[in-house]
Order: C-alpha cells, then sequence, then structure tokens
C-alpha cells in the first residue's frame, strides 16, 4: 500500500482536527498516527500555536546563530532536520497553513492538521460529550465525522477506544489513497452517500460520516 500511494507523487491528503481547547484533540492524534503507520501511510502533523513557541534553546550554537540575524538556520543529524526561518507576522489573518504545508517533506501520504479551523480543509470535529459543536467549526471545511468525546476525570486528558481510532484510520487510509489518485488520474466518481445511523441523525445538514467498522 505504501509504495502504491507514495509512487503517485500525488500531494498528499491533508484533514484537520478541530474542537475546543481541551477537546482531545492532541490526544487523538497521538492514538491515529501510528494506527496509520500501521496501514503503510507516511503521516505528518502540523499544530497551530497561539501563543508563539520556542523551539530551539538559548545557549545553543543554533540559537546564537538564528539570535545574530541569519534569516534561516537548518539543524541537521543522522535522525533528524529541524530548520528555523523568520516570517512575517501575520497577527491579523492568522497564520496560513501553505506556509507549514510548503515546508514538509513531499513524499507524504497524509498532514493532519491540529488546529486552524478557518482553513477550507475536510476535518474531523471533536465535541465533549452531551455538547454542541461550534459553529465556526463547521462551516469552513468538509466535516467528515463529528467525534463525541467521553469527559475524562478532573486533570486527565481523554481517551479514545481502539475501535474508534481504527475506524477512523481506515477511513484516513481510503481518503489519502482516493486523493492520490484523483490527483494523478483522471476524476472519478463519487462514492455513494453514506446513510447516516438513526443515533446522529441531528447532525448538522451537509455532514459526510464515514462508515463504522
Amino acid at each position: 500500500m505504501a509504495a502504491t500511494l507514495r509512487e503517485s507523487n500525488g500531494a498528499p491528503g491533508v484533514v484537520g482536527v478541530v474542537g475546543r481547547s481541551g477537546s482531545g484533540k492532541t490526544s487523538l492524534l497521538e492514538c491515529l498516527i501510528p494506527a496509520l503507520g500501521e496501514r503503510g501511510l507516511a503521516v505528518a502533523a502540523v499544530k497551530h500555536t497561539s501563543h508563539g513557541f520556542l523551539a530551539d534553546r538559548p545557549g545553543k550554537d543554533s540559537y546564537r546563530l538564528y539570535e545574530s540575524g541569519a534569516e534561516a538556520v537548518a539543524l541537521i543529524s543522522h535522525e533528524q532536520i529541524a530548520t528555523f526561518t523568520r516570517r512575517e507576522s501575520e497577527r491579523d489573518a492568522g497564520p496560513r497553513l501553505a506556509a507549514a504545508l510548503a515546508a514538509l517533506p513531499q513524499s507524504l501520504d497524509l498532514v493532519l492538521v491540529e488546529g486552524f479551523s478557518w482553513e477550507a480543509i475536510p476535518r474531523l470535529v471533536l465535541v465533549p460529550e452531551s455538547e454542541l459543536a461550534l459553529p465556526h467549526h463547521l462551516e469552513h471545511g468538509e466535516v467528515l465525522r463529528i467525534v463525541h468525546v467521553p469527559r475524562a476525570p478532573a486533570e486527565e486528558k481523554p481517551t479514545f477506544p481502539r475501535d474508534l481510532v481504527d475506524s477512523l484510520a481506515d477511513a484516513l487510509t481510503h481518503f489519502a489513497r482516493q486523493r492520490r489518485r484523483t490527483r494523478t488520474c483522471k476524476p472519478v466518481p463519487s462514492p455513494r452517500p453514506v446513510s447516516m445511523r438513526s443515533s446522529i441523525r441531528t447532525e448538522p445538514r451537509g455532514v459526510r460520516l464515514w462508515p463504522s467498522r
């Protein structure tokens, strides 16, 4: 599977994971990334941060070079490479996802994006149990699935059942494969819509529900 996807040289699929702060976005990605790896996919993650970040350590040579005014600094070892690049402030518009995607390797099958709810990308919407999704999480991109997250005890991170993770991983694998094919081949007919299950008929119109396992 992995060779078939990567040899096609199409752009990777991009899927967002959006939800309230503390809804379990990072915890879900921690489960999905290894599950997708088991299915042969090369996966990257992009995370939006509202408060800025310090990726290097003060006093290290790479930090000193960057602070000296270098427009970019690359740090490389046998196992990793990191690039620190200066960017113009985008406080009014917010960080642009395209800039992050352009910095990623070209050999990926799928990019999972945490946050960036304003971008027009397909998404999983995480909603705490007994609550409703925030309207702006539903408005800017196709909703692939609304994931209802069981409430976790205080000070604990949300957990996700293995069958749910497997269901989402299977669907994302299919999504990545279809994305590759439609980028490199002639368009194929859309699959027949999946009917909503009776227990979730109250979801907003336009929500496309992937079949469960």
